[in-house]
């Protein structure tokens, strides 16, 4: 049996005196030193892979010793978990991820960051795990901010290093970087987010992926002791692009996550109810499919908070043949 004391909690709050707000933490303190590691899930609330390989690391966790604190939190947003709810906050509509701290006031959502943020600010390392939502077939990769001194990046760099995926992606402007991880990487914390799983389905080998990952990324912080692994990789980088539909309709995707487009190559179309073609889409260059929305039904105008995810067809990460034939083992 493990030696470490274990807390559990529900962190509790209300915004504005109406809205209730609960966080689930488990914290793991060893009996010898170490760095403070948070592991996170369920900030989408049907990203399911991640939130029940958070439950595996727990129970392991509960029968192995560890050195320093790790902190899980299975589900970020329980209320969306509870509603079923898809992507944005059930209670203002918003999208978690893109929203910082120091603003508790504005908002349900913002209230909900700054909570949470508390929470991870005094970590050492931090992953957040995703994945596809219902509606959204996603190629697994995990994106990594490098941002601070050279130091910083391979140790944020060194998260991701043991996860089963072939794309490691070196994210170097801000503004393709989630609000949460630029805050958490300005205040001196390592942190990645781990994007393995597709259409909400709570599938063993993403699930045991993610679960792979958080172990090796905890050997290489020393919080748990061996070696970890270090699988091959292609490391990507280039510039995102989402190719949002300007018609409703029916979408007709005609490429799959993980797919290289080249251009002018058909991406998919959108019909009317009665299969008339409104407008295609063309791949404009060479890129790698991220993701693409599996679902048919397409409302344009649908854009809460000008979030345009609900009318997204797909991401699409553009390559270079240096990045894309570059294999590196670490």
């Amino acid at each position: 049996m493990s030696m470490n004391s274990v807390t559990e909690e529900i962190i509790r709050g209300t915004f504005r005196g109406e809205e209730p707000l609960e966080i689930p933490v488990i914290t793991f303190r060893g009996e010898s030193d170490g760095p403070e590691f948070t592991v996170m899930s369920g900030m989408h609330a049907g990203e399911y892979s991640g939130i029940l390989a958070a439950q595996r690391l727990i129970n392991h966790l509960r029968t192995t010793g560890i050195s320093g604190t790790v902190r899980v939190i299975p589900v970020v947003s329980t209320r969306a978990f509870m509603a079923r709810n898809m992507q944005l906050s059930p209670v203002d509509q918003r999208e978690v991820h893109f929203y910082g701290p120091g603003n508790a006031d504005n908002s349900y959502t913002e209230f909900q960051i700054d909570t949470l943020y508390k929470l991870l600010v005094t970590s050492n390392y931090v992953i957040d795990m995703h994945s596809g939502e219902f509606a959204q077939a996603l190629h697994s990769w995990i994106p990594v901010p490098m941002q601070g001194s050279d130091d910083f990046q391979r140790r944020t760099l060194s998260l991701a290093l043991g996860y089963p995926v072939e794309h490691i992606e070196l994210r170097r402007e801000r503004e393709s970087v989630p609000a949460l991880v630029n805050h958490l990487a300005d205040d001196g914390v390592a942190n990645i987010w781990a994007e393995i799983g597709k259409n909400g389905l709570p599938n063993e080998s993403h699930i045991d992926a993610h679960y792979q990952g958080l172990i090796a990324a905890l050997q290489t912080a020393g919080n748990l002791a061996g070696e970890p692994q270090r699988p091959s990789h292609t490391f990507i980088e280039g510039s995102r692009r989402q190719i949002n539909a300007d018609v409703s309709g029916v979408w007709h995707p005609a490429v799959k996550e993980g797919d290289i487009v080249e251009p002018g190559q058909p991406l998919g179309n959108i019909t009317d109810y009665f299969g008339t073609v409104l407008e295609e889409y063309f791949a404009e260059e060479r890129a790698l499919v991220l993701y693409y929305w599996t679902s048919p039904a397409i409302d344009h105008l649908r854009r809460p908070h000008g979030y345009d995810w609900h009318s997204g067809l797909v991401s699409l990460l553009t390559i270079d043949e240096a990045s894309d034939t570059a294999r590196l083992d670490a």
